[in-house]
């Protein structure tokens, strides 16, 4: 039970915003707060977040550790740029699986568990002014060596990253749109992002809008904003994102699932820098700078139809392509490196073994950096010993077989696949053939009867 504490010294009398959608814990977090003698306003997201910010000043922002990406957004750097003064304070379930190491050891800020507790509360909320400006630590070594200063985020020195670089630097000064082109999970929203805090207007919103996750009245409504009764549930009238941006950016995330039927709106306001809401006969002037992204094929997308042509040339001011991960397979090993310290926390492995960098340098990654970075992230929860192993990988990535077109003689035969899987599950599984039976898929039966079709039953012994 929390200690009864005297609060008549230390009553706060502070102006708190509380970023959680958890609404149990909303109803531990806002009568405690406001019985330490402040004022709380509440947001559900991140966006919510900076609404908020632009009507009212804020002495601290409580943000949930789960919200602190303003879904895939940088939450804590905006709410900094935008309101130096705020102490950012990160909050995690006490029965959360987040382990809060790493975002602390990263980021600076302190974190408090859920439910609250009065005294961590007015340990944190009694910092002085100045400790609350301290600056968020340096990116890492990795970090500093893999992408030059500004880019934190972007990595990779390769010539083809170091032209995308180039490419930032120049349209970062510029208010016309961006068109970012690229495969899924080649960082494409991190390249707005970099636009955006190399530009002057940094400490504007950044807003990111996924243009294919949204049915097409909401992607609307999201977009341009509604008055009230415009249909049925919108009770009050509200700002589109692209006027309640102000003068910062929005990321149109694949730009390509815009509904057909809602184009025409978008370059009218592209255009005329102007948007009529949903339902309203008043126009609204906007300065948003667009960057769009889009990992399909827009020429395609126009000659089925599904784009129009007008509105790709409106957004396609400057292009900027994202090379995908095989074409830049050099920098895997830094990548590795870098997804490795950042995973990384003293029960995790810390070391790759050089078998596992050479099945690396050998796939495909056809999901790209994403995809690396989530097959560190599950080698490091799962890897036990010294080192990553070739067990601690994706069966995709462990039975994957590099193929090359050169000739026909590369090819492999089905039979020449089957004996490759069988090899691997056997050394995964040090030998253990009922083990290397349920990685593969296949019955006990089956296996020993491979093992004997392919003359495999030595193979065990030798491992």
């Amino acid at each position: 039970m929390e200690p009864s504490l005297n609060l008549g010294h230390s009553t706060m009398k502070k102006n708190l915003l509380l970023v959680d959608r958890d609404v149990s814990s909303l109803n531990q977090s806002v009568p405690l707060l406001m019985s330490m003698g402040c004022t709380v306003s509440v947001a559900g997201s991140g966006i919510a977040a900076l609404a908020l910010l632009e009507g009212a000043k804020f002495d601290a922002a409580l943000i949930d550790l789960r919200l602190a990406g303003l879904e895939s957004g940088d939450l804590l750097s905006t709410l900094k740029c935008q309101e130096p003064g705020i102490a950012l304070i990160l909050m995690v379930d006490e029965s959360s699986s987040v382990r809060p190491i790493q975002p602390l050891r990263l980021s600076g800020y302190p974190l408090l568990t859920k439910p609250l507790k009065i005294r961590d509360l007015q340990r944190v909320l009694d910092r002085p002014a100045e400790e609350a400006n301290q600056p968020t630590a340096q990116p890492s070594k990795s970090e500093a060596e893999l992408s030059p200063s500004g880019y934190v985020g972007l990595i990779g020195q390769s010539e083809k990253m170091k032209r995308v670089y180039h490419l930032i630097s120049k349209v970062a000064l510029q208010r016309h749109p961006v068109l970012i082109l690229g495969e899924s999970g080649t960082g494409k929203e991190l390249v707005a992002r970099a636009i955006h805090t190399q530009s002057p207007w940094r400490n504007r919103p950044f807003v990111p809008v996924d243009c294919g996750a949204l049915p097409p009245t909401l992607i609307e409504s999201e977009l341009f904003g509604h008055v009230k009764g415009a249909f049925t549930g919108a009770t009050q009238s509200r700002k589109g994102l692209l006027a309640a941006a102000g003068t910062g950016t929005v990321f149109l995330d694949e730009i390509g699932e815009l509904p057909i039927e809602l184009q025409p709106r978008l370059l009218r306001a592209l255009q005329e820098h102007e948007i009529r809401p949903l339902g309203g006969n008043e126009r609204v002037r906007f300065e948003a700078r667009i960057i769009a992204a889009t990992n399909q094929d827009m020429e395609a997308a126009i000659k089925r139809g599904t784009f129009r042509r007008d509105l790709f040339y409106r957004l396609n001011v400057v292009s900027i392509k994202m090379p995908p991960l095989r074409d830049r397979k050099e920098e895997i090993p830094g990548l590795v490196r870098h997804f490795m310290e950042r995973f990384a926390n003293d029960e995790s492995v810390r070391k790759i073994s050089d078998e596992v960098v050479g099945r690396m340098m050998n796939y495909a990654w056809p999901g790209n950096v994403r995809e690396l970075e989530n097959c560190i992230q599950r080698a490091v929860s799962l890897g036990s010993g010294t080192f990553i192993q070739m067990r601690d990988l994706p069966s995709v990535l462990l039975y994957h077989v590099a193929r090359t077109s050169s000739s026909r003689q590369d090819l492999t035969t089905l039979e020449g696949l089957e004996q490759q899987a069988i090899r691997q599950a056997l050394s995964a599984t040090g030998g253990d053939r009922v083990q290397a039976a349920k990685l593969l898929g296949i019955g006990k039966t089956t296996i020993y009867r491979k093992l004997k079709q392919y003359g495999l039953e030595n193979l065990i012994a030798e491992l």
